[in-house]
């Protein structure tokens, strides 16, 4: 018997289920194999992670490349079922090489079988599913925005939040047979008699009593009107909703949809290098505004207007008068300048504190604080920002105490004991998963069928969903899956390279070092109390990398 690792690849964009998927890969995978003795016993399966991303990038595909350090892997060769949804563009080229290195043969069913390392032909064919992976995607955006456009052009509602002043209201069935069977409504955006008057009030106070966007923010705040996040906490769980916030009425005021007429086209999705010096780290989606030229607006009104083309037209000379140009922002970090990015967080609202450069020196500042707001939250200092090269020491200092020699057998015992409460197999979480949406389809189809949809349009859908409800069932009738545990001596072997830790940092720059706090599931939470500061540190112990601490000075 030949031991193999399955690497899958599943998109939910178009409503895949992961855990179909996985069983038709896994199936493909083990009729190649299985005429050479081999078998599956490890499987790697990436959800919801674009083919774009690098692999270094996909959780699972990043977790297999690690594995391949480990001479006690237990694995010798590595199948892929369908190598569109595993490589694109030169993503074969990248990861190839680094197989062969360790000597682990790729299995593909469009050689049939082992990919020679020394045949051109093989090569060339690989690289050729690579770029028609990277066509195929670059072909769907294209006819989405296209179709998109179309829609925005007849005044169609696309979808997403409604804005402030508006609300959605049913529209009729969808065009799509399958879809109006499924239940899914058209919508169209109708004045919200609570939110509407503040639109024109807000107008108004621009253009005719001549407040800034801070003027106006502070204004409806004293007046204990509730802001766009306060007024939908639903579809802005991301925003505190505490006050207005100076952007939120310029954004208002910048709104062309107040004229009646669906707009599309005002941001453009752009791709951009992480880090231009490293192509193979793969792109970043970066929205950039449009020039109004180049917008998409319906031709007829689409819904009510809540100002006219006059009003509109002196807030936007106004806009214009005060505020020459859009301001283009600061320009973005490369890609690990901060070593605690997206790991500090303002212990007084919850938000992560941003990082910022000044004289030289790494600072980390709460945006909450910034004159955006007309209010802060209760007991939220005006200003709050502390310095990098003061926390540092701390959290390692902290890491120093974490690993000492007299605290490593208690620290491998809690991380036993953690790892059998989380043993259960994936697969019975995908499954419970697959369940639940399988239910809901057939919610849906059932009350489809009670508002008059003929039977026949959905009879095929409603078997589809019954079929993954029942697979779903067969797989938590059997039971969860027997993962083997750690044991104490397996972490006691790992924590004596981690104990190494805080020393090697000195040595690391703040990009590895960054990948090494959160590799140990740091999180600091900062606050300042009557000119007391206080940082609280804490770690929940994930898969550690050490290969790359101490050379990246």
């Amino acid at each position: 018997m030949v031991p193999f690792a399955a690497y899958l690849r599943t998109s939910t964009d178009d409503h895949q289920s992961p855990a179909d998927s996985a069983a038709w890969q896994l199936r493909l995978a083990s009729q190649l194999i299985s005429p050479s003795e081999g078998q599956i016993t490890v499987v790697y399966h990436d959800v919801d992670q674009s083919r774009s991303l690098p692999w270094e990038r996909r959780p699972e595909a990043a977790r297999l490349l690690r594995d391949l350090r480990n001479p006690a892997r237990g694995w010798s060769d590595l199948v892929i079922a369908e190598p569109q949804r595993a490589f694109a563009g030169n993503q074969f080229g990248l990861v190839f090489p680094v197989l062969a290195h360790y000597q682990v043969s790729l299995w593909v069913p469009e050689v049939g079988g082992r990919v020679d390392p020394d045949s051109e032909a093989h090569d060339l064919l690989m690289s050729l599913f690579g770029g028609l992976a990277k066509a195929e995607r670059s072909r769907i955006r294209h006819r989405v925005r296209v179709a998109m456009a179309a829609h925005a052009s007849s005044g169609r509602w696309l979808g997403g939040r409604p804005p402030y002043g508006y609300r959605l209201a049913e529209a009729g069935d969808h065009p799509n047979p399958e879809k109006a069977a499924a239940g899914v409504k058209l919508h169209y955006l109708v004045p919200d008699p609570d939110t509407a008057p503040v639109v024109d009030r807000i107008f108004r106070l621009y253009a005719d009593d001549g407040l800034g966007f801070k003027a106006v923010a502070a204004l409806l705040t004293a007046e204990a009107i509730p802001s766009p996040s306060a007024h939908d906490p639903g579809r802005n769980s991301h925003r505190p909703g505490h006050a207005w916030a100076a952007s939120a009425v310029r954004a208002i005021l910048r709104n062309p949809r107040y004229l009646g007429h669906q707009v599309f086209g005002r941001q453009h999705r752009q791709e951009v290098l992480l880090d231009p010096a490293q192509p193979a780290l793969g792109h970043a989606t970066r929205m950039h505004w449009q020039p109004s030229g180049s917008w998409v607006t319906s031709a007829d009104p689409a819904h009510a207007a809540l100002v006219d083309v006059e009003l509109w037209t002196r807030v936007q000379a106004v806009m214009g008068s005060r505020d020459p140009g859009r301001p283009k922002g600061t320009s973005r970090s490369a890609p690990g300048r901060y070593a605690l990015a997206g790991l500090l967080i303002c212990h007084h609202c919850g938000r992560k504190m941003q990082g910022s450069h000044t004289r030289g020196q790494a600072f980390y500042r709460c945006r909450m604080a910034s004159p955006d707001y007309a209010a802060l939250p209760a007991d939220h200092p005006k200003t709050l920002a502390v310095r990098e090269s003061r926390v540092l020491p701390l959290v390692d200092s902290w890491l120093v105490e974490m690993f000492a020699p007299e605290r490593v057998a208690a620290l491998a015992a809690e991380i036993v004991a953690a790892d059998e409460e989380m043993s259960t197999d994936p697969r019975i979480a995908a499954a419970r998963r697959q369940a639940a949406e399988a239910q809901r389809k057939l919610e849906r189809h059932l009350s489809a069928l009670e508002a008059g949809v003929d039977p026949a349009l959905i009879a095929n859908r409603t078997r589809l969903a019954q079929a993954e409800l029942a697979a779903a069932q067969a797989v938590l009738a059997s039971g969860a899956a027997t993962v083997d545990p750690i044991t104490v001596e397996e972490v006691l072997t790992t924590l004596e390279v981690v104990r190494n830790t805080p020393g090697l940092l000195d040595h690391a720059d703040p990009h590895v070092r960054s990948e090494i706090y959160t590799s140990l599931g740091i999180t600091l939470a900062y606050r300042r109390d009557n000119g007391r500061e206080l940082l609280r540190v804490q770690a929940a112990l994930q898969g550690v990398d050490l290969n790359r601490v101490g050379g990246g000075t």
